[in-house]
C-alpha cells in the first residue's frame, strides 16, 4: 500500500505514472518529461513492473514494445487482466506497427505511440487519457447524485402521506412544503442534466452549447407537431442527451463519418442509442427520454437502427428528434453522407427523403418551424484540408493522425512551426485525407 506521503504527492502532481523500458536513456528522458506534473516511477523490465503493481497502484503505465524477456505487449495484456482501471500506453518502433495493432486489441491499450515520440504529443496523450478517465468518473458520480435526489423526492412523498393520515388539518402545509421541495429538486435535476451535457460535449468533441441549441429547436418542433406538456419536455431532454451513449466509444470511431468506418466500428457505433437508453432508464424522470433516445436513429422506411422499426411504429418523439438531428448533422463535417451540405441543400435533402427516411407530414411541419426559429444550430466550425493550414488558424477540435494519435489539441493557434510540421505530415501521409477543424472566424482570415 502507498504511504500517506506518497498519496499526497500523487494528488499534488495529478496522478502516478509507471514507465517501463530496458533502455536507461529512454527512462531518463521520459522521467524528465513527466516528473514535474506527475509522480513517476521507472523500471527496466516487465517482471519488475508486475511485482511492483502487487504492492502499489498507478493511474497510467507506459511500456516499450521490445524488451528482453517479457515484451511490452505481454506486460500490458497482464495489466489489463489484473488492473483494468489503469490506463495503458505502448511505445513502439515503426517496424513493430503490426504487433502494436494486435497488442491494442488484446491488451485493450488506450493508445500506441511511435518512436521517436514528440514530447508535446506524448504529454497531450497522457493528459487526455487521464482527463477522459476523470470525465467518466464524474458521469457516474452525477448519475448517482440524480438517483439520490429521486430517492429523496420519494421519501418526501411518503412523509406527506403519513402526515395526511395522522393529521388531516396539516395537509395544506405539508403539500406546500412538498411543492417547494419538488420545485427545488427539479431545479437541481435540470442543473445536473446540463452539467452532464457539458461533460458529454467535451468527450465527444462537440462545440460547447451546441446540444442546448439543438434541444431548443427540437422543443419548438414538438410544440408545432401537436405534442403537449411533459412529452414536449421529454423531447427537449432527449435532444440534450441523445449522444450520451457515444461517451464510451473510442476516439477512432468518434472522429469518423459513418461512411469511413470499418465493419467493426459501425457495429460499435450502432449500439450508441442502446447505451444511451441503458445509462438513463433507471432514472425515473428520464425513462421516456431514454426510450426516445433508443429509437431516434430509426428510419421511416425501416432501415434505421437498433430495432428496424418503420412508419408509425417509431414513437413520434423519436421521429421528430431524427429529423432535427439529421438537419444539424448534414451541415457538419462528419455526417452519414460523407460531405458537408449548406443549409439550403440540407432542406432540399430532407424534402427529397420525406416518406423514405422521414415522416412526410413531420417534414412539412419542420419546414415551417425552421422559418420561425431564429437561432443558429450549426457549430461555428470549418473543415479544411491539412495543406490549407495557415498561421493564425485556431483549431476547433483535436487533430488526429491516420494512426489515431492526437497531434494538436483543440484551441491551438497555428504558428509557422506548426504549419511547417503539418505540411511535412501531409507529404508523409500522401493519399490519406487529413482535415483540420478550425474556427470559422480564424479560417476567414487565411
Amino acid at each position: 500500500m502507498l504511504s500517506d506521503d506518497v498519496q499526497t504527492l500523487a494528488q499534488e502532481k495529478h496522478g502516478r505514472l509507471l514507465i517501463v523500458d530496458d533502455e536507461e536513456a529512454v527512462l531518463q528522458a521520459l522521467n524528465r518529461l513527466f516528473r514535474r506534473q506527475y509522480d513517476v516511477v521507472v523500471l527496466t523490465s516487465g517482471t519488475a513492473a508486475l511485482e511492483l503493481l502487487q504492492q502499489e497502484s498507478f493511474d497510467l503505465i507506459i511500456s516499450d514494445m521490445r524488451m528482453p524477456g517479457m515484451s511490452g505487449a505481454e506486460l500490458l495484456k497482464n495489466c489489463f487482466k489484473k488492473y483494468p482501471e489503469m490506463i495503458r500506453i505502448l511505445l513502439t518502433g515503426y517496424s513493430d506497427l503490426e504487433s502494436a495493432i494486435k497488442a491494442v486489441n488484446e491488451g485493450n491499450i488506450y493508445r500506441y505511440i511511435s518512436k521517436p515520440w514528440d514530447n508535446d504529443q506524448l504529454r497531450n496523450v497522457v493528459a487526455e487519457a487521464l482527463d477522459t478517465r476523470d470525465l467518466k468518473a464524474a458521469n457516474l458520480k452525477l448519475n448517482a447524485h440524480i438517483s439520490e435526489q429521486n430517492e429523496e423526492l420519494a421519501r418526501l412523498n411518503r412523509e406527506l402521506q403519513d402526515k395526511y393520515q395522522q393529521k388531516s388539518e396539516q395537509v395544506g402545509e405539508a403539500e406546500a412544503k412538498l411543492s417547494d421541495a419538488y420545485r427545488t429538486l427539479r431545479q437541481e435535476f435540470n442543473s445536473m442534466v446540463h452539467i452532464l451535457v457539458g461533460i458529454m460535449e467535451a468527450r465527444n468533441g462537440e462545440e460547447k452549447g451546441s446540444s442546448e441549441r439543438l434541444a431548443r429547436l427540437a422543443k419548438l418542433f414538438a410544440e408545432f407537431s401537436g405534442l403537449e406538456g411533459q412529452t414536449i419536455q421529454d423531447v427537449y431532454y432527449a435532444a440534450l442527451l441523445k449522444n450520451i451513449g457515444k461517451v464510451s466509444l473510442s476516439d477512432s470511431v468518434l472522429s469518423k463519418a459513418l461512411t469511413q468506418m470499418s465493419t467493426a466500428e459501425k457495429t460499435a457505433y450502432a449500439r450508441f442509442t442502446i447505451n444511451g437508453q441503458t445509462s438513463l432508464m433507471l432514472l425515473e424522470p428520464l425513462q421516456n427520454v431514454a426510450n426516445i433516445i433508443r429509437s431516434h436513429m430509426e428510419l421511416y422506411n425501416g432501415k434505421g437502427f437498433p430495432d428496424k422499426l418503420s412508419g408509425n411504429a417509431i414513437p413520434k418523439e423519436a421521429r421528430i428528434l431524427r429529423i432535427v438531428s439529421d438537419y444539424v448533422e448534414l451541415q457538419r463535417e462528419h455526417n452519414f453522407l460523407g460531405e458537408t451540405l449548406d443549409e439550403a441543400t440540407t432542406r432540399s435533402y430532407l424534402l427529397k427523403m420525406a416518406g423514405q427516411r422521414y415522416d412526410r407530414e413531420l417534414i412539412d411541419i419542420f419546414t415551417v418551424v425552421l422559418d420561425d426559429f431564429e437561432e443558429g444550430v450549426v457549430p461555428n466550425l470549418e473543415r479544411v484540408d491539412i495543406k490549407e493550414a495557415r498561421i493564425g488558424m485556431v483549431l476547433a477540435g483535436n487533430l488526429v493522425s491516420p494512426a489515431g494519435v492526437v497531434l494538436l489539441s483543440e484551441g491551438t493557434e497555428l504558428t509557422a512551426r506548426h504549419v511547417d510540421k503539418l505540411q511535412a505530415m501531409e507529404r508523409q501521409f500522401e493519399g490519406h485525407e487529413i482535415k483540420l477543424h478550425v474556427r470559422r472566424e480564424s479560417a476567414a482570415k487565411k
